[in-house]
């Protein structure tokens, strides 16, 4: 008995100083935004519930009682992991009716078969609420949280679910708008009822869990995409938190309440927590609310040996930045599995964290910067991990300079940008960037096409030749490099198919399509077809050539890191075409790469 004893105060005493240090590091951070905001007015700013029906439905049975339960438990919920972590009087306020909670009835304008899951339904439903709740509800700078009664129950008792679920994209200081399905059998008195099964379908998919599974699934959602509707982005429990649970942000909607039937259940981050201790539903303040923050990010080091990797540096901005959150992310999992480390950014800007915790394989470093108003910051890195979790620390050395030198490149500093890069190449000659470093020191700057007739030599690369006609139905294309608009979201300067940089080539959005006038002048083709590297996992692209509209080539279905070598006799074609379509489940993230696509005579 006396061991067990001595083994579980052991257990104690590790456990005491982690759960010191985020309770400390908690309430000094929550110190530094309440002196941002104090003096500032006081707002009235809460957490508004909609619940959308069709037109052909009512809300779903007993729809009030069961609403204000579910929303008061997330709540609740909130508010526990808040005081849990250490903040002082921190709630998440809702928009009340005395004792109940307010709910907004929208009936939509449609049946029920005019709306579904995909986002477009979402943004539909929005619409139509931002036009009955005018004058009411603001969705531009307010926090919804959308219920859907899109759920019938079919004649073999299986309940079909067609609501979205999801947080709206463009989440901030300033707006958050996140839905979820209701159901009439959604209700917190059914999280502990294990021993009743309960079947429904969702995504055209019959699935059976127990009723107080389904539950936990569908109410752990709701408090989920609400955190991404608050700003909350997907975050992983450390192995030294999983005594806590698993955390809201990564798959706590599985384990939401499960303490109730004697599982682990979830819990919040201090992560979140930091992300939400400066949201102004619990500030109740606008202060800088709506200013457009700015960051620079300067003197970063990396160190560290075996696991750790300590990172220093300074960031300056327009709007206080009181925290750092850094994030060491796998390759893929669509952040699920990112590992989430909080420290203090000091009031002159400089800051040190330390991350101990990788997978192995590919993994971004992400730091977050939390401003005082709301906002957030973020910039990136790129490291390997060994399959000990032990990181590359040079390689995160030379993904800072990159971004150093994609900056320059980008604000048409190319001297300085090739400068930099002869400068780390000759004091780093082993490094990884090689390729990329020598493609900036023989860079001058946007290629200026001209037209084919006049080109001499015996090939030429189509991407310094002016198009007959350029298509895209996304975005704008450009030549040889990245010229990144505010909506790009690849990533990059130069053009890296397959991870292969070239130094030559066509990008553009798929659909998109480019047209040259060969005048049966030219006998050869060749190119490596792929996508740039950017955020989108499920991007895929399909890849066809046409001479005179019949079609020459066309590839399989193209994604990720692969890539298709092109080799085409072109001899007597007249009108060459290049196609780049989207071929995914979406058209998001398919920017599509001609490299090195050149003609021979």
């Amino acid at each position: 008995m006396w061991k067990f004893a001595f083994s579980l105060l052991m257990l104690l005493v590790v456990a005491l100083p982690t759960l010191a240090d985020e309770t400390s590091i908690a309430q000094a951070l929550q110190q530094r935004v309440r002196a941002f905001h104090e003096g500032a007015p006081q707002e009235e700013l809460k957490l508004r519930v909609i619940y959308f029906y069709p037109a052909d439905r009512e809300p779903q049975p007993n729809y009030q009682a069961r609403v204000n339960r579910i929303v008061l438990d997330i709540k609740d919920f909130y508010d526990t992991e808040f005081a849990r972590v250490g903040l002082k009087d921190a709630e998440l306020p809702l928009e009340m009716e005395g004792e109940q909670v307010k709910i907004h009835m929208v009936k939509g304008a449609e049946n029920h078969d005019s709306y579904g899951y995909d986002v477009q339904y979402g943004l539909k439903m929005l619409r139509e609420i931002g036009q009955q709740l005018r004058g009411q509800v603001d969705p531009e700078r307010e926090f919804l949280l959308i219920l859907c009664g899109l759920c019938d129950k079919q004649e073999n008792d299986v309940y079909k679910i067609y609501s979205p679920y999801y947080g709206l994209g463009g989440a901030n200081q300033v707006r958050g708008i996140c839905f979820a399905a209701d159901c009439e059998m959604l209700d917190t008195l059914n999280l502990t009822k294990t021993k009743e099964p309960f079947r429904y379908n969702e995504h055209n998919r019959d699935q059976r869990r127990s009723l107080a599974d389904f539950n936990t699934v569908f109410i752990g959602g709701m408090a989920h995409e609400l955190g991404h509707g608050l700003s909350l982005p997907h975050n992983h429990e450390l192995s030294s938190e999983r005594s806590k649970g698993t955390a809201l942000m990564g798959s706590g909607n599985y384990t939401y309440r499960a303490e109730l039937v004697g599982k682990q259940g979830s819990f919040m981050t201090l992560a979140s927590a930091t992300r939400m201790m400066c949201h102004p539903l619990l500030t109740q303040s606008n202060k800088q609310r709506f200013d457009r923050g700015h960051v620079r990010v300067s003197d970063v080091t990396f160190s560290g040996e075996g696991k750790a990797l300590t990172v220093k540096g300074k960031v300056e901005s327009n709007i206080e930045p009181f925290a750092v959150i850094a994030y060491s992310d796998a390759e893929g999992g669509s952040n699920y599995d990112a590992f989430q480390w909080t420290q203090e950014v000091q009031p002159d800007g400089t800051f040190e964290i330390t991350l101990d915790e990788h997978k192995p394989g590919q993994n971004a470093l992400r730091l977050d910067f939390c401003h005082a108003n709301g906002a957030t910051s973020e910039v990136s890195y790129h490291f390997t991990a060994n399959e000990k979790g032990e990181p590359n620390i040079q390689a995160l050395r030379d993904s800072l300079i990159v971004g150093d030198i994609e900056q320059k490149l980008q604000s048409g500093e190319f001297a300085d940008a090739k400068k930099l890069a002869t400068e780390y190449l000759q004091s780093t000659p082993e490094t990884s960037i090689a390729e990329f470093l020598k493609l900036c020191q023989t860079y001058e700057g946007p290629t200026t096409p001209i037209a084919l007739p006049k080109v001499t030599t015996n090939e030429v690369f189509l991407s310094d030749v002016i198009a007959a006609n350029e298509e895209v139905e996304f975005g704008r294309p450009t030549r040889n490099a990245i010229y990144r608009s505010r909506r790009d979201r690849s990533s990059g300067f130069f053009l890296k198919p397959g991870g292969q940089f070239h130094g030559k080539g066509l990008y553009a959005h798929a659909k998109s399509s480019f047209t040259f006038e060969l005048d049966e002048n030219w006998k050869t083709f060749t190119a490596v077809a792929g996508l740039q590297p950017g955020p989108f996992d499920d991007a895929e692209v399909v890849f066809i050539v046409k001479g005179d509209g019949k079609e020459l080539y066309r590839s399989e279905k193209i994604g990720g890191n692969q890539v298709a070598p092109i080799d085409l006799d072109i001899s007597g074609v007249k009108q060459l075409e290049l196609i780049a379509e989207s071929a995914g489940p979406n058209n998001r993230g398919c920017w599509s790469v001609w490299g090195s696509p050149k003609i021979s005579r």
